[in-house]
């Protein structure tokens, strides 16, 4: 009988996920837990073996990640998520393929073809939404799937999430703290559910800080829309002091516009962004946002998703934690 990952996990007395931190990121494991899950592997003679088992289970050993529409000026984060999802699959024998609908193809016909050609034994999802199709469609099959991100029924299948509300009321209690008490937010359109959520973090900051929300504007996810939103915002009758943005791109809009209208920001304007990306720390002055963790997403992804291809495990849920990332945009930080 060929091992498997869960035969290493029950052998060691630690989670899937752990002993797929001890074979792809041991800096993340105890020495103790390591060298213990290390142990195990050796006992039980494991290898991961994609060939073997395809033959054994009549499975592909393939998992697909349906890769999403690109984000106005690319999705810098795309990278490390990507790097995480493969690294991650590869401990467990996964290989990641990606696809993405053809011109004029609707996304649930792309999913229906790759099922159609028996090519994977389980999805990858992001980008969800409420009523998602793509989710309606795999949960009707009951194909194993997980998503990063939530939707309307999120209580029916696995999905990772990052708690952009909690992350969004941080910023509103950091900037109270140093002092602002008007405070506006640049939000995506409404029906975004990740959006939707961020913005929410900002009323509920509002209120939990004992002050009025300053002018509430909605921007689609460009430079142009953050440099309009700013007009917008400071045409107010109270003006804010400090400005929170859904994403770093509308941050960055709102950044260029004030530095045009001869504002210091961090001086005169407090503005900041959420995700995070790499252009985040090389604007003038750095921006100070919200950094999600990308890469843990991808990992926990795959450990969900094998769950439910290996071991039968009910899908899970996992909601993690953002940081804070203080720059000088809002007047402190590093």
């Amino acid at each position: 009988m060929r091992r498997t990952i869960r035969d290493v996990s029950d052998r060691a007395r630690v989670s899937i996920g752990t002993v797929s931190n001890v074979l792809n990121a041991p800096h993340l494991v105890a020495e103790e837990t390591r060298r213990r899950v290390l142990e195990a592997v050796e006992e039980l003679d494991y290898r991961p073996s994609r060939a073997a088992r395809s033959l054994a289970g009549r499975r592909t050993h393939l998992v697909a990640y349906h890769l999403p529409e690109p984000l106005d000026g690319g999705s810098p984060t795309l990278d490390a998520f990507l790097h995480r999802l493969v690294t991650t699959a590869a401990v467990y024998g996964l290989e990641v393929v990606i696809f993405a609908p053809r011109p004029g193809q609707s996304e649930v016909s792309a999913l229906r073809e790759v099922i159609a050609r028996k090519g994977v034994d389980g999805f990858i999802l992001s980008n969800t939404n409420y009523d998602d199709p793509r989710i309606d469609e795999l949960l009707s099959r009951g194909f194993p799937f997980v998503t990063f991100g939530r939707s309307d029924r999120a209580d029916e299948f696995a999905w990772v999430d990052v708690d952009g509300a909690a992350g969004t009321a941080a910023m509103v209690a950091h900037l109270v703290g140093m002092g602002h008490r008007r405070i506006a937010m640049v939000a995506w359109p409404p029906g975004s559910e990740s959006g939707d959520g961020r913005a929410e973090g900002f009323f509920t900051g509002c209120a939990a800080a004992g002050i009025e929300p300053g002018p509430f504007i909605r921007a689609e996810n460009t430079l142009n829309e953050g440099r309009r939103a700013f007009r917008q915002v400071m045409n107010a009758a109270e003006p804010p002091t400090a400005i929170v943005a859904v994403q770093d791109t509308l941050a960055f809009g709102l950044m260029s516009e004030a530095i045009r209208e001869g504002m210091v920001v961090g001086r005169d304007l407090a503005v900041t962004g959420f995700d995070d990306i790499p252009a985040a720390a090389l604007t003038t002055p750095p921006l100070t946002s919200v950094r999600q963790p990308i890469a843990e997403v991808g990992q926990v992804l795959v450990d969900l998703l094998v769950g439910q291809i290996e071991g039968g495990i009910e899908p899970g849920h996992r909601l993690l934690a953002p940081e804070l990332v203080i720059r000088q945009s809002c007047g402190g930080g590093a």
